[in-house]
């Protein structure tokens, strides 16, 4: 499997690994920490998943992308809050990128000619 993909997901298991401690060690509850722990959740297995995989797993990337997405969409819904907003703005921004680079690194999408 290409080297980018195996790389973006590895970072992407660590920032789903942070999501999931984030609302513990920064201090916020409520919606803010169930969308945190659920979304990181998803990105950790499936970035896990993919990076372990040896099939190609676009999908996988593009779900992460749309996660990504998800966490800075929500980063707006909450700037009550510096540290909250920071922290799904600034992850949503690495996960959807990884992801999406990774989606879009399978040779499948680059054929030769």
């Amino acid at each position: 499997m290409n080297t980018r993909i195996k790389t973006a997901s590895g970072i992407n298991v660590i920032a789903g690994l942070w999501l999931i401690i984030s609302p513990f060690l920064l201090g916020f509850s409520g919606f803010a920490a169930t969308n945190a722990i659920v979304v990181g959740i998803v990105v950790a297995i499936l970035s896990l998943v993919q990076s372990m995989s040896d099939t190609e797993s676009t999908w996988i990337g593009y779900i992460n992308t749309i996660l990504g997405v998800w966490l800075i969409v929500t980063a707006f819904m909450m700037t009550a809050v510096a540290g909250i907003f920071w922290n799904s703005l600034v992850l949503g921004i690495i996960v959807g990128g990884l992801a999406l680079w990774s989606a879009t690194s399978h040779p499948s999408m680059h054929p030769k000619m």
